[in-house]
């Protein structure tokens, strides 16, 4: 009989719990960024956020920096290839989406 509460109980806080999350549409992520990819150092690159049903932000530069604003602009100080990531979420926070483009600095130096 205790074995049938348990389930009982389980089954009830999953069923609470499952109406009280968002009916959230999923996310896509998307950008662009200024130039194409003719970059030399140092350079500031512009990226525009075209994600959509996306609530807030990860963005990643590939140079250990990071920034959570929807339109972050960066520079970068070293030649090299860096893969720019962005997470995009829902408000909630349960669903996201994320994509990497990668760009290329080059040296002022030929």
């Amino acid at each position: 009989m205790n074995r049938l509460k348990i389930f009982l109980f389980l089954g009830s806080v999953m069923l609470i719990a499952a109406g009280c999350s968002k009916n959230e549409p999923v996310p896509s992520a998307s950008f662009e960024y200024s130039g194409n990819n003719q970059f030399k150092v140092p350079c500031t690159i512009i990226f525009k956020n075209q994600s959509s049903n996306a609530f807030s932000y990860l963005w990643k530069f590939g140079d250990d920096s990071t920034s959570t604003i929807s339109n972050p602009t960066h520079q970068y100080t070293r030649p090299g290839k860096y893969e720019i990531y962005l997470r995009a979420y829902t408000e909630s926070e349960h669903e996201w989406a994320s994509v990497i483009k990668t760009i290329t600095v080059k040296d002022t130096i030929k």
